[in-house]
């Protein structure tokens, strides 16, 4: 007779996908209706059904984590039970210790088939206490549970296994010991003490919505770790990755059962996605995945958090299973696997505060779908369409259908089909330093999209310059050459160098690793101090009141010209005028009434130049004639001026013409305000006069 405890006892869950919390479960129990499974069970077991195996049923290993509510789980899976589905449902350990199997529950499982097993739930977290406190080794942690599964009576010769649960993110992240540790624990769990028998790894999951890059990157690292993957290969039947969907990514409105198909194809299969796209990269945990990956899809009602997102009726849950299930045939179609795996969580959580025969009979419901579904799957209903039949009856397809107000489908997962190369980049900041110094500590870093990478072996970056005089080295005092060729060593993120210039500028450093795109950065190279001062003009001869620009060039020991001030000045004020006094140029500007010779110059610090500036004299010019006729009287002004200034005493000859007689001829000297003026003696008669003045030389006046 078979009896179903149902004692009070601390939740054994702990399946939780990374950023959520598990909210408070419910004490597991064999099943959440233990009179109606204890009578089923007995029908089963004492009269096992007759299923014929249909020609185009395809193989399946259909593998259950129950949290709680096994023993329900198993009899509806056989009761509704495919003939070419091997069928696996995890029993959680004792919650008091959660290095000890659930004794007396392998046998109950087994009893309802030939193609029933159980699978004792291996709890990381409670074996990596008795680690701790046994002051012991995982691999005989490993060991130790597969003796204490037999003990509870487990029995590998008959088809049951392990499946260890709560594979954590720092395995994934690589975090310390983490995957060594599990490594030897699997090892251990595997050998059982010369009794070797693979089991199921059941992988920490990733929330369906929000921004998976981050993640994807991380997943990228791990699949890269060719002697972790052939480690595993040997110890590991199933590789499950918890995939708990979220219905509010699912259920949208208008879309047909093959667009929602393929929404959660690339959310269940996305690791053995990655895995194809990494090529060579990814090649050993391709082999391994290729032949033992399987999603564990969400069977979990009714949570809004840690089992995905699915509070929503029990009849919109039916259609999610149905669906999930569809999607897991055809991910296996698209990959052509000799046997198809499906997976479920399954952990019923009353969060909608239902009577205990309701949430007993809609849980029932889910799980009958759940169990109905994974069977229907295997016909092929349409070749083009596997899996199709999970959805319903041809051409009724009731499931595949509820829509959830609001839902979307998310892009995200589909990035994962695709490898995220891995380049180099800076960590540092450009930076700004003096010519002929030595900048850095300077850092070179991997990064796969935006996550920095650690490098799965030595990996070498080249360092480049734009500069001709720029130079790198390894050590702050050389060797220095123009490329260097950095090692970011294995389990390693970057490398750090040093870098030199006498070429004042912009110089763009690149570092590029082998088939990637070079990273660049532009660093700002100042001139060292001022070491040579030049005025670029060697000597000038100005006439006053006149200009000349003078310009300096002042240049540091390399070469590089300098933007240090130039202070200007004259060694004889009286010559003229500078300005501005302070800069790279400036303007003389001669004197218009002194000559003579001096120095300009120029000075920067203690640096000094200087040019011999000579000022000479502006010659005599007329600046002007008037000629007037006043009372019958002509009178002539004549302007002489020198540059600027009036010209007094400046002999001047005057010819005045009335058509082309000579009128008048006469010479005398400007006045004070370089004027000469004349005035007829007698009045002359109306008419066109000319008057032509000249400057008279010192010779001929």
């Amino acid at each position: 007779m078979l009896t179903i405890a149902t004692v009070t006892v601390a939740a054994a869950c702990s399946f939780v996908q990374a950023g959520h919390a598990a909210p408070p479960t419910p004490a597991p129990v064999a099943s959440l209706t233990p009179a109606a499974t204890a009578k089923l069970w007995r029908r089963l077991a004492h009269h096992p059904r007759a299923v014929r195996r249909a020609a185009d049923c395809k193989p399946a290993r259909a593998i259950f984590y129950a949290a709680t509510d096994w023993l329900r789980l198993a009899t509806t899976l056989a009761q509704n039970g495919s003939p070419c589905a091997q069928y696996y449902v995890t029993v959680p350990p004792l919650t008091s210790d959660k290095s000890q199997p659930r004794p007396n529950q392998a046998a109950q499982i087994r009893a309802l088939g030939p193609n029933m097993h159980a699978l004792a739930e291996i709890n990381y977290s409670g074996w990596s206490n008795w680690v701790a406190t046994n002051g012991g080794d995982w691999f005989t942690a490993g060991v130790t549970a597969r003796q204490r599964m037999a003990a509870a009576g487990y029995d590998v010769t008959q088809g049951d296994a392990w499946a260890m649960n709560e594979s954590s993110t720092a395995v994934r992240r690589n975090t310390g010991n983490a995957r060594s540790n599990l490594e030897e624990f699997l090892r251990g769990l595997f050998d059982g003490g010369g009794n070797p028998a693979k089991g199921v790894v059941f992988v920490v999951g990733q929330n369906q919505g929000g921004d998976q890059s981050a993640y994807k990157i991380t997943l990228q690292t791990w699949l890269q770790d060719s002697t972790f993957w052939n480690t595993v290969a040997q110890y590991v039947s199933d590789w499950m990755q918890e995939s708990y969907g979220d219905m509010r990514t699912y259920a949208v409105q208008g879309a047909s059962a093959q667009q929602r198909r393929d929404s959660l194809v690339q959310y269940l299969g996305h690791p053995l996605a990655l895995a194809n796209a990494g090529a060579d990269l990814s090649a050993a945990a391709r082999t391994f995945l290729a032949s033992s990956y399987g999603p564990l899809a969400n069977g979990a009602w009714s949570w809004s958090s840690s089992f995905g997102w699915t509070a929503v009726t029990f009849d919109q849950m039916q259609d999610f299973v149905s669906a999930q299930t569809y999607a897991e045939r055809a991910f296996d179609a698209q990959n052509a696997f000799a046997t198809d795996r499906l997976g479920f969580a399954w952990a019923p959580s009353n969060t909608q505060g239902l009577s205990s025969s309701d949430f007993g009979s809609q849980t029932a419901a889910i799980l009958t779908r759940l169990a109905q579904a994974v069977r229907d799957s295997a016909a092929t209903v349409d070749p083009n369409d596997p899996g199709i039949g999970a959805c319903g009856p041809p051409g009724v397809n009731q499931w595949c259908q509820t829509v959830v107000p609001g839902a979307a489908f998310t892009t995200q997962w589909a990035a994962f089909s695709t490898w995220t190369q891995t380049g180099a980049t800076f960590a540092t900041p450009p930076v700004t330093f003096t010519a002929g110094t030595v900048a850095g500590p300077l850092t070179v870093q991997l990064k796969t999209g935006s996550v920095v990478t650690t490098a799965m072996a030595d990996t070498p970056v080249t360092l480049t310059t734009s500069s001709a005089k720029g130079q790198f080295a390894t050590s702050p005092n050389g060797p220095w050459t123009p490329s260097v060729t950095l090692t970011i060593p294995a389990g390693q993120s970057s490398a750090s160098f040093y870098y030199q210039d006498t070429a004042a500028g912009t110089p763009t450093i690149s570092a590029t690793l082998a088939g990637q795109p070079p990273a660049t950065q532009v660093e700002t190279v100042a001139a060292a101090a001022p070491a040579t001062l030049r005025i670029l003009s060697r000597s000038a001869t100005v006439v006053g009141g006149q200009t000349r620009l003078f310009s300096a060039k002042v240049a540091d020991q390399y070469g590089n010209p300098s933007t240090a001030a130039v202070s200007w000045r004259l060694s004889l004020a009286a010559l003229g005028t500078v300005a501005p006094a302070s800069g790279d140029s400036t303007t003389f500007t001669a004197s218009s009434t002194a000559a003579g010779r001096g120095q300009l110059v120029a000075s920067v610090g203690s640096l000094s130049d200087s040019v011999l500036v000579k000022v000479v004299r502006p010659p005599l010019r007329i600046a002007g004639t008037l000629v007037r006729h006043a009372g019958g009287h002509l009178a002539v002004t004549v302007w002489v001026v020198r540059g600027t200034a009036r010209a007094p005493g400046v002999t001047v000859s005057l010819v005045v013409r009335l058509g082309s007689s000579v009128v008048a001829r006469v010479s005398g000297r400007t006045d004070a305000h370089g004027r000469f003026s004349w005035r007829s003696a007698g009045q002359l008669p109306a008419g066109h006069y000319t008057a032509k003045a000249a400057i008279r030389s010192p010779s001929t006046a």
